[in-house]
């Protein structure tokens, strides 16, 4: 079923798109002052079932969300929370993963490190 485009709905999708990036609800709010932050989380969830936005639980305590534009995975440095985002043969992943009974319908890959910062 589509969903009607609100102004807010709008709005929230241009700023992440902008980011190019994961942001938490919090930061979004913050770019966003003048929106309840609870308009904000019940339409980023709604993004998410309908597959326009990524949800990411990438270690830290809040959720982070993310334009889902291309497939890409991510690198997670665990001395400055920085994150890199990265792409992947999907094709030789599911064939390193020698999963031979199972159909995958999406991978997505979370690589925790140190980056050179």
């Amino acid at each position: 079923m589509a969903r009607r485009n609100s102004q807010k709905r709008e709005k929230i999708l241009e700023t992440l798109k902008r980011c190019h990036g994961a942001l938490s609800v919090a930061s979004l709010h913050k770019k966003m002052p003048e929106m309840d932050i609870t308009t904000i989380y019940r339409n980023l969830e709604l993004f998410v079932e309908d597959g326009v936005v990524k949800k990411l639980n990438l270690g830290s305590e809040e959720a982070l969300y993310e334009y889902a534009e291309e497939i890409h995975h991510h690198a997670v440095c665990t001395d400055c929370d920085r994150i890199i985002h990265f792409t992947a043969p999907e094709g030789e992943i599911k064939e390193l993963l020698g999963l031979k009974d199972f159909n995958a319908d999406s991978i997505e890959i979370t690589v925790r490190g140190t980056c050179k910062h």
